[in-house]
């Protein structure tokens, strides 16, 4: 609770009018302040806000609402503030250990009367504290034996280990790993936060480390490769990534292509592929032997693929969107209206039948989505010859006519998803850790990376948490079988659930 505010008893009355001018005045800019950190975290945000963004956003309008709504309190304390619905405070994770501290009180007795209390419950409150990761060293003891007889020395055999003789365990191993792969935490940065607990830890050595995990783990990257490219569906696209160039010091523009199945497919599986450019050579020989419906954007690179007819492809619908989604955010136009109101029923449908069967869904597409993409159609058509030509609603009929024929493709099989959002969300983090590790070494160091992050991100597609797969893999995979390596990969649940 905030103390009232104490004023000195011999203020004149003057001075108290100009106190309370003063905190009026206060109290005014600290409630349009609130406003505006309401707005910010409450109010309606521009579409092209990333989730990312969003989230970064959304910390910072809740800590500047609570640090406002803490300053109007002690200016003025009586005046109720208007209250802000938050979330419920949710139970703490029951399979957290419990560490119990009873405080009983002071006295046997009543402090009132005198009399000896007797217990009526316990009243139970409980808080979520936190203790640093704890370094620990495995001492592991082989007693050596010898033979009087034949003069030889027996001892047990150490276990196989990723590094053979080397200092980090499996769980060590990890955790570097999920820090740099998944949280974004570059090698020397880690190297810091280890000397803070008196574990010194060269980048040197971190590196090494990173290159012995990336050989270790090559097998089940080339296996979920396998396994991707026998899929029937794909979605696919690419983002920028910063590599170092053979010459010190500079950089060159790579790429960081990613393919994945469908978020409802049974496996669900991405990869990512490091190359030195954008060319579309580098998904048609990444995607040998791929023969089913490949869901992409209106990228050029792609079009080699669809060539043979071996490969079709699906468009996305969500970019067409976009686009009349910019003209009706600049202008209002009514055209883009109509088209954003008939993409938004299409969507509508998709949430409706997204737990059904493909089947099921391939029947609601063609009874409900297909007349409904014809109306569309047709106003497409019946526009492109009355808005100007040179005008941005122009350019949005001209490529959403130039993709229809890829829109459609998702009407003929309920597997093949209406955009390509999902590959966009598997991508997304990496280009926020990019921000952060800012380029790969080298093409050899991104392939690499690309790599790890494939098996980690399917790890979490498939809602398994990374550092308990990751720790179980690097544990036995050097001596688990070839012929087995399905089951260490992240959607073979039961291996290490």
């Amino acid at each position: 609770m905030i103390a009232m505010m104490t004023l000195p008893s011999d203020l004149t009355n003057d001075q108290l009018r100009t106190l309370v001018i003063k905190l009026q005045r206060e109290n005014t800019r600290l409630a349009e302040l609130l406003a505006q950190a309401r707005q910010a975290r409450f109010g309606r945000k521009a579409e092209n806000f990333s989730p990312a963004q969003l989230s970064l956003l959304d910390e910072d309008s809740e800590t500047d609402i609570s640090a406002l709504e803490a300053e109007l309190e002690k200016t003025l304390p009586a005046a109720p503030l208007a209250t802000v619905n938050k979330p419920k405070r949710q139970a703490l994770a029951a399979h957290l250990p419990r560490e119990e501290i009873r405080l009983e009180p002071e006295s046997a007795n009543c402090p009132q009367c005198g009399d000896p209390l007797r217990f009526l419950r316990d009243e139970i409150n409980e808080t979520l504290d936190y203790i640093p990761a704890q370094f620990i060293v495995r001492k592991t003891v082989r007693p050596q034996y010898s033979c009087p007889c034949c003069q030889t020395v027996h001892s047990a055999e150490l276990p196989a280990q990723v590094i053979d003789k080397g200092q980090a365990a499996p769980g060590l191993l990890a955790h570097i790993t999920i820090n740099k792969c998944v949280d974004h935490l570059p090698l020397y940065r880690q190297s810091q936060i280890f000397a803070r607990d008196g574990i010194t830890l060269p980048i040197s050595t971190l590196s090494d480390w990173m290159g012995k995990v990336g050989v270790a783990l090559k097998p089940l990257v080339e296996r979920l490769h396998a396994l991707l490219c026998e899929q029937k569906v794909l979605h696919a696209d690419e983002t920028p990534l910063t590599l170092l160039a053979g010459k010190k010091g500079t950089t060159q523009r790579g790429y960081l292509w990613a393919y994945a199945s469908p978020a409802a497919a049974e496996q669900r599986m991405v990869m990512f592929d490091c190359q030195p450019g954008r060319n579309g050579g580098y998904a048609q020989t990444f995607l040998t032997g791929f023969t089913g419906t490949l869901v992409v954007d209106d990228y050029a690179g792609y079009k080699s693929l669809f060539a043979s007819g071996a490969i079709k492809e699906a468009g996305c619908l969500a970019h067409v969107r976009r686009k009349f989604f910019e003209q009706y955010k600049v202008n209002h136009h009514p055209l883009a209206k109509r088209v954003l109101d008939g993409i938004r029923e299409l969507y509508k449908l998709e949430r409706l039948i997204k737990t059904r069967t493909t089947q099921n869904r391939q029947r609601w597409r063609n009874r409900y989505a297909k007349p409904h993409l014809a109306t569309l159609h047709a106003l497409l058509l019946a526009q492109q010859h009355q808005v100007p030509g040179n005008s941005g609603i122009h350019k949005a009929i001209l490529h959403a006519l130039k993709r229809w024929p890829a829109l459609l493709c998702y009407l003929d099989d309920g597997a093949i998803p209406i955009d390509n959002n999902h590959i966009e969300n598997c991508i997304r983090p990496v280009a926020l850790g990019r921000k952060n590790w800012l380029f790969a070494g080298s093409l050899l160091a991104g392939q690499r990376m690309a790599g790890i992050m494939s098996l980690l991100q399917t790890a979490k597609l498939n809602g398994i948490e990374p550092f308990t797969w990751l720790s179980f893999v690097l544990t036995h995979i050097p001596t688990w079988k070839n012929s087995q390596l399905d089951e260490l990969l992240p959607f073979a649940k039961n291996t290490f659930a």
